[in-house]
């Protein structure tokens, strides 16, 4: 029998991880088998975030910065409002994590760990869309030999280095197992969580 247990007075889980970790995926995922077990998620991607205060993203410190403000203020605006939330979003400093932290009570970080290389090669066979295509590759070249390209930021992983948390709530390897697999791990922990805020 499915739950209808909308759960509590709202929370959020943030999927973390280097780009290519899969974390987009499992955080689809866990929403959809968190939603046919009966309770009512929102799904928030940073890049639509992005897409509605940045025109021409540029990638730099500052624009990271303020599009991750905006990512923790709709977050706790939406807990605040009773609703469960689920991100999807890299968050490279440990500090954005941090910021939703200590503003939102009922808070989960599922840090997706995957060694760089096993994130590269996924990266590569990305077609063009949130992201820049081959995105790593274009990050290696240019840091080896200057290549420039015009689409292309500082690169997570490459060019500024992603801070992991050995504190997170969930840490989930995502280089072995299916993504169901290590989906319905991080679902089962959630619902811990869930359990115990209850």
């Amino acid at each position: 029998m499915k739950s209808t247990d909308t759960s509590n007075k709202g929370w959020a889980v943030w999927f973390t991880g280097l780009p290519g970790s899969g974390k987009s995926r499992l955080s689809q995922i866990v929403f959809e088998m968190l939603t046919g077990d009966g309770i009512v998620c929102e799904w928030i991607e940073l890049d639509s975030i992005r897409k509605r205060y940045v025109e021409n993203p540029e990638y730099t410190d500052e624009e990271r910065d303020f599009i991750y403000e905006k990512l923790v203020d709709l977050a706790e605006k939406g807990v605040k409002n009773n609703k469960n939330i689920i991100i999807d979003a890299t968050a490279h400093k440990r500090l954005y994590r941090e910021r939703a932290r200590k503003r939102i009570e009922r808070f989960i970080e599922v840090m997706v760990t995957c060694p760089l290389l096993v994130c590269i090669d996924r990266e590569s066979k990305r077609k063009e869309g949130h992201v820049v295509a081959q995105m790593y590759r274009k990050a290696l070249e240019r840091k080896e030999k200057g290549t420039r390209f015009e689409d292309l930021g500082a690169v997570i992983g490459v060019d500024v280095p992603y801070e992991e948390n050995p504190d997170a709530e969930i840490i989930i390897d995502n280089s072995t197992g299916t993504a169901m697999d290590n989906a319905r791990k991080v679902k089962e922990a959630i619902r811990r969580y869930i359990n115990q805020w209850a």
